[in-house]
């Protein structure tokens, strides 16, 4: 399908005397109505979950594109949530860490300019339904409700709360709710019912809308919906080369300390942790199967996109490292993203480089609705129609950064939500009780890097470097850079110099010039 034909959707069309002159064939939901969205955002997902999902296989891969070379370019939560909603790197958004997370976008006022106030001023009903930012709603208020979004229903950050499975509380379009333990308030379920009755609404209402589904799972503590909590007794994790990494010695000291700290982690502590993951994402696949039968029974479904991904990736147990997030390494920043809507061959598969910085841009351009100057990323248009064919001045790296490189500003900017007292004092208790290992791991680790087809190259903040041939060892067991040419690192930081400070357009033009491959 060419290009005319997946835009030709943003206006109506009276008659089929214009498509016939144009020689194409349009779906007749496009011919006259904006597509929908849904985006599916799951929390900590990575490939290895991909194979038990069944409803999200069959209904968005198969019948849709799945890029393969997707990442995140700063693997945690807040930051690439940040990302995804603005198409910025993080080091313009400057959430580069997951805290002091929401508070700073929201004293930044970066919530003016996003992806839902893009979509609500071109005339979109807007959802965001679960996990928003986090630290949320701190300095903002329990009631606030970012600019933008017409229906909100956001977890919020308290004290009381040690994970948002069970016993949680939701900012619902301004009434705050709590929820307790019984099996019909899981939260999964809960953002489901909620999906469902929005979609509803907006198609009664005629209007086309934008759902952001923003599942907790399979993060920590993974905890299943009670009708699954028998499945998969007998699954393992599936562990490759880079599992218990025998010799680390070539790893930077920095994270070789994180592996010297704490008990072993060994395979079987790796199977329980996975076949609670995948427990955990049952009623996230079910929900998915859910809400394609609404949008097939209501006739949306042909005129809807749904993209379904994750906010980073996940390691459990690689390079000996135990469960976790953050770093610059392929489990990390590497994560499924499918995307099915009008105009998408089924089954089909794209190889080239994508970031979630790409999200924001691609809905835009799809609904018509215009972006901000600001954005970094780039629309994956040519890609939908296109899959296999890399289009002109296509990306040759993306940028993976993490971290406040400078230590004053890191300090300041940490300080400002570890002290007071009242909520600013409960939220960082909260955190620490919370006990997810990714976040204690990256605290102090500060990087900048890219990754491009060939190799990855990663620059610490205490001036150790990485760099990987990830054609020949795909799973970064052997660091080059020790025995690597001095000019040909120089040549290296130069180019992630330049882009790890880029904005907007030179974003993009960094991107497309690669300054060399590790064969030359």
């Amino acid at each position: 399908m060419t290009r005319i034909f997946l835009r030709m959707h943003r206006w109506f069309v009276p008659g089929c005397l214009l498509l016939a002159l144009l020689s194409c064939q349009v779906l007749p939901s496009l011919q006259s109505n904006r597509p929908n969205f849904i985006l599916i955002l799951t929390d900590d997902l990575d490939d290895s979950l991909m194979p038990y999902l069944g409803n999200t296989n069959a209904l968005i891969a198969d019948q849709g594109l799945s890029f393969t070379n997707y990442f995140i370019t700063t693997p945690m939560c807040c930051p690439s949530r940040t990302s995804m909603l603005t198409g910025r790197f993080a080091h313009n958004t400057d959430i580069l860490d997951n805290f002091p997370a929401f508070k700073r976008f929201f004293q930044r006022d970066e919530e003016a300019e996003t992806l839902a106030v893009w979509l609500k001023r071109a005339g979109y009903e807007t959802a965001m339904i679960g996990k928003y930012l986090n630290l949320y709603p701190i300095d903002a208020g329990r009631n606030y409700i970012p600019p933008g979004w017409t229906d909100w229903h956001a977890f919020l950050y308290e004290k009381s709360a040690d994970n948002f499975y069970f016993d949680y509380m939701m900012n619902e379009n301004g009434e705050v709710v709590e929820y307790g333990d019984a099996a019909a308030e899981y939260s999964t379920d809960v953002i489901r019912d909620r999906s469902l009755e929005f979609i509803n609404q907006s198609i009664d209402g005629n209007s086309p809308f934008f759902l952001l589904i923003s599942v907790y799972a399979p993060h920590g503590p993974a905890t299943p919906a009670p009708r699954h909590a028998d499945l998969f007794a007998d699954l393992e994790y599936p562990k490759g080369p880079s599992f218990n990494e025998p010799d680390v010695s070539d790893k930077p000291a920095i994270l070789q300390t994180l592996v010297q700290s704490g008990d072993e982690f060994d395979p079987g502590d790796a199977d329980n942790f996975f076949r609670g993951r995948a427990r955990s994402m049952q009623a996230v696949d079910e929900m998915v199967a859910e809400v394609f039968d609404l949008l097939e029974k209501t006739g949306q479904l042909e005129n809807t996109f749904i993209l379904f991904t994750s906010d980073n990736g996940f390691r459990n147990g690689e390079h000996r490292l135990a469960t976790g997030k953050g770093l610059p390494y392929e489990e990390d920043i590497r994560v499924p993203l499918l995307i099915r809507g009008p105009g998408i061959e089924p089954g089909s598969t794209s190889y080239w480089l994508t970031a979630n910085i790409d999200l924001a841009p691609t809905i835009a351009e799809l609904s018509g609705a215009r972006t901000a100057d600001f954005v970094d990323g780039r629309s994956l248009m040519p890609l939908l129609e296109q899959p296999l064919q890399q289009p002109p001045e296509w990306r040759n790296g993306v940028l993976i950064e993490a971290g406040y490189w400078d230590p004053p500003a890191s300090f300041a900017v940490h300080a400002a939500s570890y002290t007071g007292t009242g909520q600013q004092a409960e939220m960082f208790h909260y955190l620490e009780a919370m006990g997810d290992e990714s976040l204690r791991q990256i605290g102090g680790v500060a990087y900048r890097g890219f990754r491009t087809e060939g190799f990855k190259y990663v620059e610490y903040i205490n001036g150790e470097i990485e760099l990987y041939d990830l054609k020949n060892d795909p799973y970064e067991l052997e660091n080059l850079a020790g025995r690597t040419d001095p000019e040909v690192l120089s040549r290296l930081h130069d180019w992630v110099e330049r882009l790890a400070t880029c904005t907007s357009e030179d974003c993009r033009g960094i991107e497309s010039q690669l300054p060399m491959t590790l064969d030359e």
